[in-house]
């Protein structure tokens, strides 16, 4: 069997819930973003997507409460990564569920279920259940989560992570990823004044730096310096990446059915 080409669509953290309240879903957006994307897979059968999520307001919060992203650094390590773990399953549940109450079938995809890292590198994956879950034509969800770290007993692996595994080891299985999609509260990368800055490179990237900004609310993963740079390391690798608005109607639709969109291009 022919297999489709693949999009990754991440619906950033704080697109999807309210970063300065803790454990707070925004629902309404969750919504039309879930029904973007179940318009683009009706209208483009030969495409298949997996999305990711942040964890928000819900993982981010005990993470920097318990450092997680340091491993078992106290007494209360053990339990901060309970913790974590469940609480960003808790928001890929709802992601879920949402999905799925528009008809689309979702299924989780857990990195804590399928990856073992070793001082915050991959060491091993059995990501073999992803391509099973494609075959039978499901919709993956992945999320950031909490992982074991063989060095340091466990670590928080983000979505950008996630998907730069998961864009390298799809290519090795022999399907084509057409781009990964960071669905986001701002229009693309921002310079002076709000301007979009349509397409960002390797060799531009140091100037345009300088124009970031601090991430608003709980954040333990880099906000959009990670972003960037995920997807630079991407695009060595062929794969191009998009930042685009989740707030703006219908920007994520339009671009993943190949209609005009606004936002920023990392290639």
């Amino acid at each position: 069997m022919r297999k489709k080409p693949i999009t990754l669509i991440k619906l950033g953290g704080s697109i999807i819930t309210d970063k300065d309240r803790p454990m707070s879903v925004k629902s309404s957006r969750l919504t039309a973003l879930v029904k973007q994307i179940r318009r683009a897979m009706k209208e483009k059968p030969g495409k298949q997507f997996i999305i990711g999520h942040g964890s928000g307001s819900f993982g981010h919060v005990p993470a920097k409460q318990y450092k997680t992203l340091d491993g078992f650094v106290n007494g209360q390590s053990r339990l901060g990564m309970a913790v974590v773990q469940d609480a960003a399953a808790q928001l890929n549940r709802l992601v879920v569920a949402e999905c799925i109450k528009h008809g689309i079938p979702a299924v989780t995809f857990a990195p804590s279920n399928t990856l073992i890292v070793d001082s915050r590198h991959e060491k091993e994956n059995f990501f073999q259940l992803l391509e099973s879950y494609l075959a039978k034509g499901m919709l993956p969800i992945t999320y950031g989560d909490v992982v074991v770290d063989l060095k340091q007993g466990c670590t928080v692996w983000s979505t950008e992570e996630v998907f730069a595994q998961l864009a390298g080891w799809l290519s090795r299985k022999g399907y084509a990823v057409d781009s990964v999609v960071h669905v986001t509260q701002v229009a693309g990368f921002l310079a002076e004044k709000g301007k979009v800055i349509p397409e960002i490179t390797a060799k531009t990237w140091p100037a345009l730096k300088k124009h970031l900004y601090k991430t608003k609310g709980f954040d333990v993963t880099g906000g959009m310096t990670l972003k960037i740079e995920a997807s630079l390391k991407l695009a060595e690798k062929g794969v191009k990446s998009v930042i685009l608005s989740g707030v703006a109607a219908d920007h994520l639709y339009r671009y993943l059915v190949d209609k005009a969109w606004v936002g920023t291009m990392v290639v």
